[in-house]
């Protein structure tokens, strides 16, 4: 895209760049472009990818989930996405903690609401 003579175009050949030092919680690495983040968060990536690799161990197909993913989204730009794996075994499963709070009416409850909602209308 280039436009006149001496002015600046509105693309960039300069990298992103970001320097990490990986640790032992680290399992993977995703590298998409545009096409990928524009339609997806970074943790939506990262849980689509950790289902994945629960299940076939495979980052390549996991990248290919991500691509289909990302269609199904209806992605507008170019789409390349590259998974890499820390470790040849598969993430562990994780935990969720039960919450402590049962979410729930009683029925004497649900009469109260129910009488409230009734005068209010």
């Amino acid at each position: 895209m280039k436009g006149p003579r001496g002015s600046s175009s509105p693309l960039s050949a300069e990298p992103e760049l970001e320097e990490l030092l990986l640790t032992e919680e680290d399992e993977f690495l995703i590298l998409g472009c545009d096409g990928l983040w524009d339609v997806m968060s970074s943790q939506c990536a990262v849980t689509i990818v950790r289902k994945e690799l629960m299940i076939h161990n495979d980052p390549e197909r996991c990248s290919r989930e991500l691509v289909r993913e990302a269609l199904k989204r209806n992605t507008c730009d170019n789409l390349t996405v590259i998974v890499v794996c820390f470790s040849p075994d598969p993430p562990p499963r994780l935990e969720i903690p039960k919450s402590k709070f049962k979410r729930s009416i009683s029925a004497e409850g649900l009469n109260v609401l129910q009488g409230v909602l009734d005068t209010t209308i």
